[in-house]
């Protein structure tokens, strides 16, 4: 079998494959591939045995738009690298050959696919050419790329995407995002540590792991976080294993825990994902919402992870492109649909209705609120 260095490159040329063959805009039409579903993944993502390879073989190209037949459902999709090339919501392709897999996953970025269409494992799936390139200016402006080495960031908070958040009413050191300071899959769980201890954070808000996958981190003999197991051993972090569905009822009810954990423990407090871009980008667009910040503040504050880990430039079409997801994921809170008119929404009136419709109480709301727009005690920051 290969290893992880033979796998990346093999990854690598499979992608610069896909560039060489022919689009079937400029040759015959490629032929429908068939497969088989062969794992339904964590968040409801659905694997196939249809390598990407083989599609790019038969005439199919990232930024194609395919139709693909799962059950009785017919569904149109780009096909792309990343679930990141679309939007919150929507469906994607996606050849994961540069990053984990050589074969193609079905999937609803932030959604669960499975449960939305019912499918199962060795259910057919069926994909076909819809539009040549019909995708192909979207997912080229979505094109972003990091790495896992410090030294191509600036910055030890750059680099682990560390920030505080001083929006609208949350006063200055109560809040904080980052990426993971106890999962080193990405490199960053040790600089993050580190930062969290000179922050002082009192409470951890853990959206991606399960107390299983803490103690596996604990174990390991590459552990270096020592800040963040003394707060866990301490109690003072929640672990809430979410999904990336932000309208499934599992993730309301898991946040509702996570804030609930807030009002019970002192600041100052941090919460995390993984990147702390997804989960994370929910949570503090909500709680930056529910304080006050403007819509240009918040979607602000979430590309700044986009310029952290990818160096997104805001003057760029590409800023412009993924910032809508900022725009979607407040369209959600608001019960608005993707692309609505935000300008007149009262934004802390939607996240406040948001928070009791996921079953907080109008003083547990008020409490948060509380908990965010007081200043650490000045003795206990020092």
């Amino acid at each position: 079998p290969a290893g992880p260095a033979s796998r990346a490159e093999l990854a690598q040329v499979l992608y610069n494959f896909s560039k060489l063959t022919p689009t079937a805009a400029e040759g015959a039409a490629p032929a429908a591939v068939e497969g088989k579903i062969t794992l339904i993944e964590k968040y409801g993502n659905i694997d196939l045995d249809i390598m990407a390879i083989n599609l790019y073989a038969a005439g199919y190209k990232a930024g194609d738009v395919v139709t693909v037949t799962v059950g009785e459902h017919t569904l149109d999709m780009p096909l792309v690298t990343n679930y990141s090339d679309v939007d919150t919501g929507s469906l994607v392709a996606r050849d994961a050959t540069a990053s984990s897999s050589p074969y193609v996953i079905v999937a609803i970025n932030m959604g669960d696919f499975a449960k939305t269409y019912g499918a199962k494992v060795g259910d057919t799936v069926k994909i076909e050419l819809k539009t040549a390139g019909g995708y192909l200016a979207e997912y080229e402006a979505h094109q972003v790329t990091r790495t896992n080495n410090r030294a191509d960031y600036s910055s030890d908070a750059v680099f682990a995407n560390f920030r505080e958040i001083a929006l609208g009413d949350i006063a200055p050191g109560v809040l904080y995002r980052t990426s993971s300071p106890i999962n080193p899959e990405i490199g960053r769980a040790a600089y993050a540590d580190k930062l969290i201890e000179g922050a002082g954070i009192a409470t951890v808000v853990n959206l991606a792991d399960s107390a299983e996958e803490i103690a596996g981190y604990l174990a390991a003999d590459s552990f270096a976080s020592p800040y963040y197991k003394s707060l866990y051993e301490a109690g003072s972090v929640v672990t809430l294993s979410m999904g990336v569905d932000f309208t499934a009822d599992a993730f309301q009810a898991k946040l509702k825990e996570g804030i609930e954990f807030i009002l019970a423990h002192e600041g100052p407090y941090a919460f995390h994902c993984t990147e702390g871009k997804d989960r994370a980008g929910f949570v503090a667009i909500l709680l930056e919402s529910l304080m006050g910040a403007t819509k240009d503040e918040i979607v602000a504050d979430y590309m700044v992870t986009y310029e952290n880990y990818y160096h997104v430039e805001k003057s760029s079409d590409q800023y412009a492109t993924i910032s809508r997801i900022a725009s979607d994921i407040l369209c959600e809170i608001s019960g608005l649909d993707k692309g609505a008119d935000l300008s007149k929404v009262d934004l802390v009136k939607a996240a406040t209705n948001y928070l009791t419709g996921i079953g907080l109480t109008s003083a547990q709301v008020s409490s948060l609120k509380t908990a965010l727009s007081t200043p650490i005690a000045a003795e206990k920051a020092a």
